[in-house]
């Protein structure tokens, strides 16, 4: 934990403004691993510029936080807008901006260290940010008036790695988060659980689900990690950007 905080400290503070997300390395696009001890911090960034962090403890089922939101790349500088911050919501609406390198497999950022990537982001069927929108029955499906402001749950998704999370731009509420490793084979989606806020008893879960794409969206069905049946309706982010 201690580490995580110097972590989260070492990125600093900057002047509130806001942005949308912009031009992004394709090279940084995809999963980056940073562990320390036991503990192991995973970055996603997705080709639109939207981006997570989140360190968890996978052996001893501990969630240890979790921050991310939009970023854009200028040369060799990263800038990134802090949307949620499960340690310090007076960082959320902040920006912080970092030096980076990328070379040999290692995203070498100037405050935080020398990442190791872990996916390019492929294969990549479901890279990218979701926002869920809606949940079917009987196959039709009932969209939410506003899934997107103030209150809004996001999955991340590279290559192979994954993150949900749930916040609320407005309060700058931290509300949950999960994550790990998933496959993408024949309709199926599954997903391996390193880190569930809700309840440590998921973590370490196999959970497969059907998945299809119906007019651009991601239909998300199957059963939860705590029980009981699921069918969700997942929209790209960039779709209310």
């Amino acid at each position: 934990m201690k580490y995580f905080f110097v972590l989260m400290l070492a990125l600093g503070a900057a002047g509130i403004y806001s942005f949308r997300p912009g031009i992004v390395a394709n090279d940084i696009v995809g999963a980056w691993g940073l562990k320390f001890e036991e503990k192991q911090s995973v970055l996603i960034a997705t080709d639109r510029g939207v981006f997570s962090v989140a360190r968890y403890d996978v052996a001893g089922k501990k969630f240890l936080g979790s921050y991310g939101g939009t970023y854009k790349t200028e040369g060799n500088k990263i800038k990134q807008m802090i949307e949620w911050h499960s340690l310090d919501s007076l960082k959320v609406g902040t920006v912080i901006e970092e030096e980076f390198t990328i070379s040999n497999g290692k995203l070498g950022m100037k405050k935080t260290g020398s990442w190791d990537r872990l996916d390019d982001g492929k294969p990549g069927d479901l890279q990218g940010a979701w926002i869920i929108t809606g949940t079917y029955k009987n196959d039709s499906v009932s969209k939410r008036a506003n899934p997107f402001h103030p209150r809004r749950t996001m999955k991340l998704l590279s290559g192979k790695y994954f993150h949900w999370i749930a916040y609320n731009v407005a309060t700058k509420q931290f509300l949950n988060a999960g994550g790990g490793t998933y496959t993408t084979v024949k309709g199926k989606y599954t997903e391996n659980i390193e880190f569930f806020t809700k309840t440590a008893e998921s973590v370490g879960k196999t959970l497969a689900f059907d998945y299809s794409f119906v007019d651009g969206d991601w239909r998300h069905r199957g059963q939860k990690s705590t029980g009981g049946e699921m069918d969700e309706c997942w929209t790209r982010r960039q779709n209310f950007e």
